[in-house]
């Protein structure tokens, strides 16, 4: 299937497990796909693994400068994702701010600059495929950083949807996703069981993989008739 041949899509962060998956079912759809990383090690490690029409340029999340220049070096392109951010759970009695400013600075204002920046150079009748969490509706104890900024994102993406039209803006809401960001969230010997349990609560009995997601992405992008929508992709888990 190639319904996005010669189309150009730039997604954020191409690290993350979501982010690999996703530009794996964009270069399978005919895509060229424009990826970015945080520094010149990581970005050649990302080139050195994908195959097909790919390019890179280096973007730190934290710096606007960085994500003006790299969009400056991107030039024109069609579809923008932006899955790139970091990570933390702490309830608010044990809140590391450091740690929650971060997750504000890359998830919140990294999604910002990028749709600021970019959206001057996406085609007309493109889109911007921003990332929330369905902790924005189903509460998770220790996960009100991530919903702080993921219910600002689907706001955001609604009110940006009318303001940029015919540009279309939507966001995909992941719920639980097995990714490696999981060991770091509750520890290397923690992670694998802590996925079970979450697994025998959903519906569909399981957790998601990161092409759930890819998946999500790839129909926002290509249906042209969908706008200011948030997508949720989390198994049922809100509905318990």
């Amino acid at each position: 299937m190639n319904t996005l041949q010669h189309q150009r899509v730039v997604v954020t962060g191409a690290n993350g497990g979501i982010a690999q998956a996703t530009i794996s079912r964009l270069l399978e759809a005919g895509a060229d796909v424009v990826v970015s990383a945080r520094n010149e090690q990581k970005l050649a490690t990302v080139l050195d693994s994908l195959e097909g029409s790919v390019e890179g340029y280096v973007m730190d999340l934290l710096s606007p400068d960085s994500i003006r220049s790299f969009f400056d070096q991107v030039g024109a392109f069609d579809h923008l994702a932006t899955p790139a951010a970091s990570s933390m759970f702490a309830p608010i009695r044990d809140m590391n701010f450091e740690q929650a400013e971060q997750i504000v600075s890359t998830k919140q204002w990294g999604q910002l600059y990028s749709v600021h920046y970019g959206s001057r150079r996406i085609s007309e009748h493109g889109s911007i495929t921003l990332f929330s969490g369905t902790v924005t509706q189903k509460p998770i104890e220790g996960s009100s950083m991530f919903a702080a900024v993921g219910g600002a994102t689907e706001a955001a993406a609604r009110i940006w949807a009318f303001e940029l039209a015919p540009l279309r803006v939507n966001t995909v809401v992941p719920g639980i996703i097995d990714t490696p960001v999981w060991p770091g969230l509750v520890g290397a010997d923690g992670a694998d069981s802590a996925l079970a349990a979450m697994a025998d609560v959903i519906p569909v009995q399981r957790v998601g993989t990161p092409d759930d997601v890819a998946k999500a992405v790839l129909f926002l992008i290509d249906n042209s008739f969908v706008n200011g929508h948030s997508l949720v992709v989390d198994g049922g888990h809100r509905l318990i």
